[in-house]
Parts: structure tokens; C-alpha cells; sequence
């Protein structure tokens, strides 16, 4: 005879299995370690989800009709600016690289090895002419000579900013698409649509409240480890295309919640199947300088507890 397992049990199973193993659920709710495997197998909480990979991923690259990347003009000839042959060179070489003309750039590098001022020198002297310029303006004069004579630098990112634009143009379409509110994004704010906004000179929500209106959502809720670097993954690589544009702006307030739901929340609560699953948090971590906040040691102590 087959017993049906009770739906609040069920329910309870499945909330504590995301934190703990199968046997300490067991143990807390007095029930066989069989019928907590069984429930969490059909379930399928113990697996990734694969609804949430479907649903954040970003669109695949295709052949694009798309022209808002046009072939880059040259810049007029060079014209006296400083009244310095060699400032006014750097500024010229620099017009030159912000083409992000590979060809062009490639040129203007073989040029700028002819100036033999040093960059420092070149920095301190356009730091004098921006300082005569603005009238005395010392901010304007050391902010606008910072890296002013590195044009390795700037031409590695100009070249760094067209890839992303040329990635972000074949995936959506459009620099229109590109910056359009995105399905992920409309996911994000409508779980916050109930949930107060707290504003601080910018729009933000308390994260006990948003975190339990993003837990509401469970076909959207990390099943594993590798599910909450899969969708912070998603979210970076939204961003990285993103600013490929300059003033692309910040991450909405809603995204920013959730991001936090998922490294806060998710990441101290879901037990690692795998050391290996483990080194993938760390290494994430590491890579986004996340040891410092005040979640680390919760998500620590979840990995090798």
C-alpha cells in the first residue's frame, strides 16, 4: 500500500533539504532518511535547474543586419592645440586611437614610438596647459593629464569597448536592445512589485523583505551552488556588454536585490555537492573581491561546513 506523504511535511522536507543534508532533516523532523531522499529526488532539488538556466541566459549570437557599428572615420589632420609639437601630437595620435580603427590604431602606436619626450613630461606639461586653460582649475589640470600620454592603455580600451559593442550588437539586435528592459530583468521587478522601496538618495529595498519575495518565486529559486553562479554569471556578462557604451549606467535597484538574494542569501544557505563546486564559489569570490562583505563568513562557513 503507498502512502502519500502529507503537504506540509513535504513542504518542510524540501525548505530545510536546501540548507542541510538529507540525514539531519531526518533526524529534525523524526521521519525515515528514505522518505527525505525520495521527496527531495522527485523534486529535484538536489539537481541543478533548469529552468532557471533556460531562463537567465543571454541570447545567442547571430548574423546581425545591424549598422550602429559604422566604419570609423579618421579624425581631420592634426592642428596646433597647445602650441607643444608634442602634445598636440599626443592629443592628435590619441583622436586617432579613439577611433577604434584596428588599422588606424596600429599606426598611430608605430607613431607615438617617434615622440621621444617622456610620458611623464608629456603629463606634467598638459597638466600645465589645462591648469592655464581652466583658469587655475587644479581638479580639471590633474584628472585631465592623468594617462594622457598612455595611448597603449587607451588603445587597449577603445579595442576592449568596440568587442563588447560588436558582441552585445550580434546577441541583440540593436543598441536599442541592448539597453531595452530584458525579461530578467522585468522577472526582478515584478517579485519586488509588493516590496517597499527605501530611499537613501537612491532607490534600494530592505533585504529580508526581498529576499523572502524572491523565495516566493520557487521555479526561479537556485537549486545548487553552480545555479547561483550561473545566473550571477548571466548578470556580469549583461553588464560587461552593456558598458561598451559609455554612461550605461548602474545595474537596476531590482537587479541589485536579487544579486544580492542570490551571493547573500542563496550562496550561505545551499550545501557545495562537490569540493569542486566549492572551489567554483571561492574562485568567484575571489574574482569579484567578495571577502570583505559582510556575508563572507556566512558563505564560508557553508562551504566546509
Amino acid at each position: 500500500m503507498t502512502t502519500t506523504t502529507p503537504p506540509p511535511l513535504r513542504a518542510q522536507v524540501l525548505a530545510l533539504r536546501r540548507t542541510q543534508s538529507a540525514r539531519a532533516v531526518a533526524q529534525a523532523l523524526n521521519i525515515p532518511l528514505g522518505t527525505v531522499k525520495a521527496i527531495s529526488s522527485r523534486a529535484g532539488i538536489t539537481r541543478d535547474n533548469t529552468t532557471l538556466r533556460a531562463f537567465f541566459r543571454l541570447p545567442e549570437i547571430v548574423a546581425s543586419a545591424c549598422t550602429a557599428l559604422q566604419p570609423p572615420v579618421a579624425p581631420p589632420q592634426p592642428v596646433a592645440v597647445t602650441g607643444n609639437k608634442d602634445l598636440d601630437a599626443v592629443l592628435w595620435l590619441r583622436q586617432v586611437v579613439q577611433t577604434g580603427d584596428g588599422a588606424l590604431i596600429d599606426k598611430a602606436m608605430q607613431a607615438a614610438e617617434r615622440i621621444k619626450t617622456p610620458a611623464k613630461e608629456l603629463e606634467k606639461r598638459y597638466g600645465e596647459f589645462l591648469m592655464r586653460e581652466s583658469g587655475g582649475n587644479t581638479m580639471r589640470a590633474v584628472f585631465g593629464s592623468m594617462g594622457f600620454a598612455d595611448l597603449k592603455g587607451l588603445a587597449e580600451r577603445t579595442l576592449d569597448k568596440q568587442a563588447r559593442k560588436r558582441e552585445a550588437l550580434a546577441r541583440f539586435g540593436s543598441e536599442q536592445a541592448v539597453f531595452a528592459e530584458n525579461v530578467q530583468e522585468r522577472f526582478c521587478v515584478d517579485a519586488l512589485a509588493l516590496v517597499p522601496v527605501v530611499t537613501k538618495g537612491w532607490r534600494e529595498y530592505d533585504p529580508a523583505q526581498a529576499n523572502a519575495a524572491f523565495a516566493q518565486h520557487q521555479d526561479m529559486a537556485p537549486h545548487t551552488l553552480a545555479d547561483c553562479l550561473h545566473e550571477l554569471e548571466f548578470w556580469d556578462a549583461l553588464y560587461h556588454l552593456r558598458n561598451g557604451w559609455d554612461n550605461a549606467g548602474d545595474d537596476l535597484p531590482e537587479v541589485s536585490a536579487r544579486r544580492h538574494y542570490i551571493e547573500a542569501h542563496c550562496l550561505a544557505s545551499i550545501r557545495p555537492k562537490t569540493r569542486d563546486e566549492a572551489k567554483a564559489v571561492l574562485r568567484f569570490m575571489a574574482a569579484h573581491e567578495m571577502f570583505d562583505r559582510n556575508e563572507t563568513v556566512a558563505v564560508l562557513e557553508s562551504l566546509v561546513g
